[in-house]
């Protein structure tokens, strides 16, 4: 059977109450496999795209592939009409620059409302030792109306074959993120490919990212972030912070379950 893409999103309410859930900032990561000009120039395509966008504050997007780099200004310009046309904020966007070893490389762009979010700094990891395959992409996100305002995110797609050394060398980044900002309200968030036959169940306790206390998982092992007939967490949130706690359990009070969305290619009769 064909599948689509693989949308993993939460609700963070970064501080609030469950009641008051409903003006929480949404925050989604989405790896949408291969994005370039093929998938920007089929409609049905483009229209959920910007859909399933508009409905999050913070976004994510992952596996970028357009050596020209226009299909994701072509995917904002859509994202902002949509958004005029239906009487919400627009938003702004931040790419990083083209990322991987090898000829295929990849971008990672978080896409924000302005009137929520003020980007303050960016920067790609300087990745000396060549522990990752595409650079952890780093933002700093103003955000008034959260409990907790100041937010740094990571962006990370790991390379399937290596993500037991990538996920580990995760907590190096965030000690960078740390030295050079001073922020440790800190979400770290992708496709990690951290599960089945990648990050197999003996291998966690390897990995510093899982063990390390001062962060927690957003997203448990038993969840199913696919669409395939196996059952893998291969898309991570982890959260470090001295203000904010969750747990290793995805369903706190910090997380709202019913944003755990996956898409269907049958189900919007996409040709892809």
């Amino acid at each position: 059977m064909a599948y689509f893409i693989t949308i993993l999103a939460v609700i963070t309410t970064l501080g609030i109450s469950t009641s008051e859930a409903v003006n929480a900032v949404k925050v989604a990561a989405f790896n949408v496999q291969v994005f370039g000009q093929t998938k920007i120039s089929k409609n049905n395509v483009r229209d959920i795209l910007v859909k399933i966008i508009n409905r999050y504050d913070i976004i994510l997007i992952q596996e970028i592939r357009d050596s020209g780099e226009d299909a994701i200004k072509i995917l904002l310009e859509n994202v902002n009409n949509f958004a005029k046309s239906s009487g919400s904020s627009e938003y702004e966007m931040i790419v990083s620059e083209r990322l991987g070893r090898s000829v295929s490389k990849e971008q990672y762009a978080f896409i924000y409302r302005k009137s929520i979010t003020t980007m303050k700094a960016n920067y790609t990891y300087v990745d000396k030792n060549d522990d990752f395959e595409r650079e952890p992409f780093v933002v700093h996100l103003h955000v008034p109306s959260a409990a907790v305002s100041e937010l740094v995110f990571v962006a990370i797609h790991t390379k399937p074959d290596d993500a037991v050394r990538e996920v580990d060398k995760l907590v190096d980044v965030y000690d960078d993120v740390i030295k050079r900002w001073e922020i440790k309200n800190i979400v770290i968030m992708g496709d990690f490919n951290a599960a089945c036959s990648y990050v197999r169940d003996t291998e966690w306790k390897n990995i510093r990212l899982a063990n390390d206390k001062r962060f927690w998982w957003l997203i448990d092992d038993c969840q199913d972030t696919t669409l395939k007939g196996s059952r893998c967490a291969y898309d991570r949130y982890y959260r470090a912070t001295t203000t904010v706690k969750g747990s290793r359990c995805a369903y706190d009070m910090y997380i709202l379950p019913c944003y755990n969305t996956y898409y269907h290619i049958e189900r919007f009769k996409m040709c892809l």
